[in-house]
């Protein structure tokens, strides 16, 4: 079917030859945030992610600083996303502020610490409310997380709220979503270092990231970590563990059934190891014997 532009009647946009040269490089949220800066004028990451419903306040602004640096707009010293924010908190005046949230923060912080804020530290909390866009519910949230983990101060909080952020948390629904699944893995955690026998303190980040992979990727639970630990015998870490359950997912090995199937045993691994095995063909042989490989060689280790 053949198109042709409809007839205007006054409801033109002028566009910039600048953005129709990016139009091949940039993405849709990137050129929907030039038309619609273009259209309103409006540069407020806050209002530009609410109006064009960005996935974050944080896609906004990088859609900005993307047109800032193709020349399509100029910084300004009122210009939110180019203040450092230690350098925005240090200029908010605390108390001209009638905003009801900025007490509620302030105190609701407080008694999730379990001490009184300083006021640099105040000034800190509340410019991440008004100045990066945090809703009050998200950041009290985030204390209440950094305080149960032992980490009672407002630079902790900001620290998490960057980390929350890269993991695309902007609403109270999602600050809640994550939570549960940082719940969850750290109860994966315990579990596999309890298989493990040693404490769950000292399970490196690389092992955590390890036991959170088999469960949410690969779909792994407790009783194809037991096989994979028996096939380890005295090489049972965690990096051991995790080279057998990747060559296991390779193969499409998803049930201990089908692992022991694999394996010089059937049925119960518990049965001896030692018992001479029966001589059988090479080309068996090599498909069958999972025990004896050298499993460490085998996978590269991972950082």
């Amino acid at each position: 079917m053949a198109y042709k532009l409809a007839e205007y009647h006054g409801d033109t946009l002028a566009v910039p030859q600048i953005v129709l040269t990016h139009l091949a490089q940039a993405d849709g949220d990137t050129v929907r945030t030039a038309l619609y800066v273009l259209q309103t004028g409006d540069t407020d990451p806050r209002t530009i992610a609410r109006s064009l419903g960005l996935p974050s306040i944080e896609a906004a602004r990088r859609a900005l600083q993307y047109w800032a640096g193709a020349g399509l707009l100029e910084s300004s010293k009122s210009a939110t996303p180019l203040v450092p924010a230690e350098e925005k908190a240090s200029k908010i005046d605390l108390a001209s502020l009638n905003d009801p949230y900025v007490a509620v923060l302030c105190e609701e912080a407080q008694t999730a610490f379990g001490k009184a804020l300083s006021r640099s530290e105040m000034q800190r909390l509340v410019a991440l409310y008004l100045n990066e866009g945090w809703q009050p519910d998200v950041i009290l949230l985030c204390c209440a997380e950094v305080a149960r983990q032992g980490r009672r101060s407002v630079a902790a909080v900001a620290r998490e709220l960057a980390r929350w952020r890269e993991d695309g948390v902007e609403s109270g629904e999602d600050a809640e979503r994550y939570l549960r699944k940082v719940k969850q893995r750290e109860d994966w955690c315990a579990d596999a270092a309890a298989q493990f026998g040693i404490a769950p303190a000292a399970l490196t980040r690389w092992e955590r990231g390890a036991i959170a992979r088999w469960h949410e990727e690969w779909g792994i639970g407790r009783d194809m970590i037991d096989e994979a630990l028996l096939r380890a015998g005295s090489k049972n870490t965690i990096r051991y563990v995790d080279g057998i359950l990747r060559a296991w997912r390779a193969q499409g090995i998803t049930t201990v059934a089908a692992a022991r199937g694999q394996g010089q045993l059937s049925g119960s691994n518990i049965l001896a190891t030692e018992r001479p095995a029966a001589p059988q063909p090479a080309a068996a042989s090599a498909q069958k014997d999972l025990f004896n490989r050298d499993w460490t060689a085998m996978f590269d280790e991972e950082g």
